[in-house]
């Protein structure tokens, strides 16, 4: 369907196609459609559109969806090219395979137009008749979805609201019986004793090098804030406030959506969130070492080199992930072979509870001792859900409030005494 708007040129009012990449509508003869004023070109898109509606003329071009995820996967290769990882540009790639593999094979004949729920449905259906797995499945959707978005920016379609909603988490009649995966994986949360061990070493190595100082930093915004990875990467040092005792998280770095992003994940993740004057000299360290190493970058913690685009990076989640990684594995949380490829360094996890979520593990240890300290500590609701930057309760208690809390027999056998006081029960 085309999306027609009037434009004043010197020449007179035209009419623009924005479906088609705003290329002017022209007549039969292939004559560009000029009006004189703004009520003739009104009542010339009013009767062009109603004999589009009719199949009596056809506007634009409709897009081809696999050709234009192909084009949406190259420009995610360009951006990947000023970055300075190797598993980022491998990220991008992925694009590329999906787009050779699987969108083209199973989206041969959709246009944009088309691209809806029940489209996913069937694609997830015809993926897992072919045995493709799972994880793949929801990974291509995931690429789908950001392609999705950047076809609105584009302005190639201005409605998905359909497939945007389609969550395959929740397709319940498509998951795997009898496998693994038909299981939801359960992020494994951090212990407070795990968590002091990590902290403390943390501390008492910030000196010794760079990496000890960026490990530092991003252990001591984890365990305060539990901040996404991508939250992290976007804080500028002009997100602290010392003085008033602050942080204001105001946008995320995510590399498949060109980098920095001045918005977050929703608007309720757009937070300011409060820190006490103990934990302000911890964050006035962090500030000062980082103002002192590249002060010229506005990120709070700036990669070591600027991009190739001449813009200034914050560090890589790669990189972000191996200091998580290495830090675990000095004080015994993980096992890990390291290795030189293409003069990069790199690891292969061989033992570690978190390897699903290095990061996210804190989120969630941070989202569960408030829930579980609340009543304790007279938390509200809406104040834990603002501090993770949730949208509903709900959201936070779906998500957290279903640990147990942290796997540990210390932790374990104080709720249970909890209980028997809650019970009265304690003859």
């Amino acid at each position: 369907m085309s999306d027609l708007r009037i434009t004043k040129r010197i020449s007179g009012f035209v009419i623009q196609d924005y479906a088609n990449g705003r290329k002017q509508v022209r007549d039969l003869n292939h004559k560009k459609l000029t009006y004189t004023n703004k009520k003739d070109a009104k009542a010339a898109v009013k009767e062009l559109m109603a004999l589009e509606l009719k199949g009596i003329v056809k506007l634009g071009h409709r897009h081809k969806f696999k050709d234009k995820f192909l084009e949406f996967g190259l420009d995610r290769m360009e951006i990947a090219s000023n970055e300075d990882t190797a598993l980022t540009k491998q990220g991008m790639r992925g694009y590329l395979s999906y787009s050779k593999n699987h969108i083209a094979k199973w989206f041969p004949d959709i246009y944009l137009d088309e691209v809806d729920g029940m489209v996913f449905d069937e694609f997830a259906r015809t993926c897992i008749k072919n045995e493709v797995t799972w994880k793949t499945i929801k990974n291509i959707i995931r690429h789908i979805h950001t392609a999705l978005r950047w076809f609105m920016e584009k302005k190639y379609h201005d409605n998905f609201a359909s497939a945007l909603n389609w969550k395959i988490h929740k397709q319940h009649h498509l998951k795997p019986k009898n496998s693994d995966e038909e299981k939801e994986k359960k992020t494994e949360v951090i212990s407070p004793a795990e968590a002091n061990m990590v902290l403390s070493y943390v501390e008492k190595h910030k000196n010794r090098s760079h990496k000890d100082a960026l490990a530092y930093a991003i252990f001591t915004i984890l365990a305060l804030f539990g901040l996404r990875p991508s939250e992290i990467q976007g804080l500028h040092k002009s997100n602290f406030n010392l003085t008033a005792r602050f942080m204001w998280v105001k946008g995320a770095y995510l590399v498949n959506e060109g980098g920095y992003r001045n918005r977050t994940k929703n608007d309720d993740s757009n937070r300011a969130l409060d820190f006490t004057e103990n934990q302000s000299k911890h964050i006035k360290w962090i500030m000062d070492y980082m103002s002192g190493y590249k002060k010229h970058n506005p990120y709070f913690l700036p990669a070591s080199r600027i991009g190739r685009d001449g813009n200034h990076k914050p560090l890589a989640q790669y990189e972000m992930r191996k200091l998580i990684y290495r830090t675990y594995e000095a004080v015994g949380l993980a096992k890990l072979n390291w290795f030189n490829k293409s003069n990069t360094e790199q690891y292969e996890i061989i033992d570690c509870r978190f390897k699903d979520g290095p990061a996210k593990c804190w989120r969630h240890y941070n989202a569960t001792m408030l829930i579980d300290n609340m009543y304790t500590l007279g938390l509200t609701p809406n104040y834990i859900k603002s501090r993770l930057g949730h949208s509903r309760w709900q959201t936070t208690q779906d998500r957290y409030g279903n640990h147990n809390m942290i796997g540990t027999d210390e932790m374990r056998l104080e709720r249970a005494d909890k209980v028997e006081k809650a019970l009265g029960y304690n003859k």
